[in-house]
């Protein structure tokens, strides 16, 4: 596979809480499918490893030419990472990856190319072996493919469906691209109203709002490594890491529900039925959400 060699600056950043295994196989995955103009911001949100990821973290500095590092001395999750990642982001291709995913060249360029191929595109995502939407537009199923190397899969996929793509409802924020203009109409993340989960929806919901496209790129596959950052825990870390998560996604869909006027005792229904049509019209675009400086965070 030979690597994207970029020469309009890209930035690609990578946020991980714990697991440093696959969080070394997705950084390992980014060193081999990119080259030239690009920078890497590389977070770790206080993952509870004792310092693991960090020191492997520093360890990169010596690997690529422009890395910035932070470290969070608190847990400040999903929302704040990306939102450290948009903000100190200093081109105008900024691409998200959760450190369970594995890309490759074939997914950035296409990416990349879909991101231009109209002025008011926000932002792109691709398709993956695994989208927790279950939409089958989302996902890809591997067993109609001969070869099981994700990179030749990525590849078959690319020449099926290079130039296509489609409108999308939301973000599914585990890996996509934004474009610079983007930001600059919107702002950022909503870093007061969520904490782990709906952020995504609701940039995602602000970006249709300001007329700018959410698309999906169906030529962009890259391999997602579905529940690891889960199953590698022993049984009882991994149960008190769900109810974990069922609590903050609770605490923010009530966020969520205050923020867009929903009703109070709406039971979460799932991404895939909810009314956007209603919920883009209540956006509130006076709201600014402005850049936020982690420097402090800078290691």
């Amino acid at each position: 596979m030979e690597k994207y060699n970029c020469k309009e600056k890209v930035t690609i950043g990578v946020a991980a809480y714990g697991n440093l295994e696959i969080t070394k196989r997705c950084v390992e995955a980014i060193k081999n499918s990119i080259d030239g103009n690009f920078e890497i911001i590389l977070i770790d949100d206080c993952s509870p490893d004792g310092g693991i990821i960090k020191e492997y973290f520093l360890s990169l500095k010596s690997e690529f030419k422009d890395i910035k590092i932070f470290y969070f001395s608190e847990n400040l999750g999903y929302i704040q990472s990306v939102n450290c990642i948009l903000s100190h982001a200093t081109s105008d291709k900024i691409i998200f990856v959760s450190n369970d995913i594995i890309i490759n060249s074939y997914f950035i360029g296409e990416l990349i190319n879909i991101s231009n191929i109209q002025e008011n595109i926000g932002y792109v995502r691709g398709v993956s072996n695994f989208v927790d939407t279950a939409l089958k537009t989302h996902n890809v199923d591997l067993k109609s493919f001969t070869s099981k190397d994700p990179n030749d899969i990525a590849k078959e996929i690319l020449e099926k469906n290079k130039n296509n793509y489609f409108e999308e409802e939301y973000l599914c924020g585990d890996c996509f691209l934004v474009n610079r203009e983007l930001l600059d109409k919107i702002g950022y993340f909503d870093c007061v109203n969520f904490k782990d989960y709906l952020g995504d929806l609701d940039f995602g919901i602000r970006t249709k709002a300001f007329d700018f496209k959410s698309v999906v790129s169906q030529g962009a596959f890259c391999y997602h490594h579905a529940g690891i950052n889960f199953d590698y825990l022993p049984e009882d870390q991994k149960k008190i890491k769900i109810k974990r998560r069922n609590i903050f996604l609770m605490e923010d869909w009530a966020r969520f529900k205050m923020k867009y006027g929903l009703p109070i005792t709406l039971i979460y229904p799932g991404v895939n039925t909810l009314d956007f049509s209603k919920i883009i019209n209540k956006v509130n675009k006076k709201y600014e959400i402005k850049k936020k400086d982690y420097t402090k965070y800078l290691i």
